[in-house]
């Protein structure tokens, strides 16, 4: 462990630490480029989300996607028990 250590030696660990380095930064300009594309399709998608309930809102219109409520059927005696115990 604390033997003599040769300039070869020495060169190659330079070396594989200097690739490590430049790998470390390929890979973080890859995570940043991917980061602003996912980051500009939520933006866009938040933006067109944003829209649609503007223009909704603007023609005093309720959203089509919503269904008129129907009757929901009567909770069953365990359910009742479970919710009335905590689970």
């Amino acid at each position: 462990m604390f033997g003599l250590v040769t300039k070869r030696e020495l060169d190659q660990l330079r070396a594989d630490l200097v690739k490590d380095v430049r790998d470390g930064k390929a890979l973080q300009e890859e995570l940043a480029y991917e980061w602003a594309k996912w980051f500009n399709k939520f933006r866009s998608l938040y933006a067109m989300l944003l829209k649609r309930e503007k223009s909704a809102a603007d023609s005093g219109d309720e959203p089509a996607s919503e269904a008129p409520e129907a009757p929901s059927a009567p909770p069953s005696l365990v359910g009742m028990r479970r919710r009335l115990r905590g689970f």
